[in-house]
């Protein structure tokens, strides 16, 4: 931007309000709204470039006196276009269009912009008395829900819950909230009486027409003493879902017995048990997309081998099958039935018999980890 110093105090001295759809967001000075507003310039260098700026806007943005609009937080493009519409006589002003005219570097401005849009939004004042409270409520009710009766629309349409505009660096939907009460009574009957012509939608005109004296005094005031956004909700911490003991042990590449499969001599049929047990398999495979699943099961030595061998294959196809309908893929499962081999307990006891009539489930990239499915 090249201009005297002389000439740069005034020209972030922009106006506000403007046109159709906009909405509320959360807590508009989180890193992201941030980011958002600043739009292309960058804020480090235009703190530097607005030093005169901030003469009559104030050095973060919040000028002391109405003469000037405030300009913390404000989008930072809606900045940009408006220097743009005083330089295309789209809008005048005495000050402000010989000052954009002397633009011609559009950096310097969208440092500038920048800046200021980086800082925390702009809020509302304190209420003095009765008298004012009763308009900031007449004026809440006009921007919240307009007036059927005269027919002026809700400003919140376009304006958003809080008056800050559309959650995105949107060069038509400007903050408003927090906003000195005398400036926008200004800007608002510029608008009504076209003094102020740059709203190429008309939208602004057609609002301003449906609205007294008294109404725009009201809404400026509800504006000027507008709240904040409250602060987004702290998130909740999620404690992490438990690892089943399965799922531990066969991560550290050890055998692991389950308990509650409750094969009953000569039988096939799983007990409820075996769910919860069995859902740590299939968190480790699911943790090992490529690994693939041995099933083998086993009996007793009671009976004849023939019958044993039958016995143990069904035993581990039906594990096969609760582990399929716990979602791992059938074509990472492979069964085998070994009958009475490698016994794990004694065959000449009850118990020994029981230990033997069980299902061991393998990884086929790692061997070594298997879970014992006993009763």
């Amino acid at each position: 931007m090249v201009h005297s110093n002389n000439r740069i105090v005034g020209i972030l001295a922009l106006v506000l309000l403007a046109a159709p759809p906009a909405y509320a967001f959360e807590d508009p000075d989180t890193p992201n709204e941030i980011n958002q507003r600043i739009g292309t310039g960058d804020p480090v260098l235009g703190k530097e470039k607005s030093a005169l700026c901030q003469g009559c806007h104030g050095e973060d943005g919040n000028s002391v006196s109405s003469d000037f609009p405030k300009l913390s937080g404000q989008w930072g493009d809606y900045i940009q276009k408006q220097v743009r519409e005083f330089q295309n006589g789209a809008r005048y002003n005495e000050v402000m269009t010989d000052v954009a005219m002397s633009v011609d570097n559009f950096h310097d401005l969208f440092d500038i912009a920048a800046y200021f849009a980086s800082q925390k939004q702009m809020v509302g004042g304190p209420i003095k008395d009765d008298a004012e409270r009763q308009l900031y409520l007449e004026g809440e009710k006009l921007f919240t829900q307009g007036n059927r009766r005269t027919g002026a629309f809700r400003c919140i349409k376009c304006h958003g819950e809080y008056g800050k505009g559309q959650p995105l660096n949107n060069n038509l939907f400007p903050v408003i909230g927090g906003q000195h009460k005398e400036y926008l009574i200004r800007q608002l009957t510029d608008f009504k009486h076209e003094v102020r012509e740059n709203d190429r939608s008309g939208m602004m005109l057609r609002i301003t027409t449906h609205l007294t004296d008294h109404d725009i005094e009201a809404l400026a005031t509800y504006l000027s003493h507008m709240p904040p956004p409250p602060p987004a909700p702290t998130p909740v911490a999620v404690a992490p879902a438990p690892v089943s003991e399965s799922f531990k042990i066969l991560m550290e590449d050890k055998p692991v017995r389950i308990k509650g499969t409750g094969f009953g001599v000569g039988t096939v049929k799983l007990s409820k048990d075996a769910n919860a047990q069995l859902s740590g398999v299939v968190e480790f495979a699911n943790s090992q997309p490529e690994a693939k699943l041995m099933v083998l099961g086993y009996t007793s030595s009671t009976g004849s081998m023939k019958l044993n061998m039958k016995l143990s294959l069904a035993r581990a196809e039906v594990v096969k099958k609760r582990l399929v309908e716990l979602g791992i893929d059938a074509g990472r499962i492979e069964t085998k039935g070994m009958g009475p081999a490698d016994p794990i307990g004694d065959n000449k006891t009850k118990a020994g018999r029981a230990l033997n009539r069980r299902v061991e489930i393998s990884s086929v990239v790692k061997t070594e980890k298997k879970v014992l499915l006993t009763e």
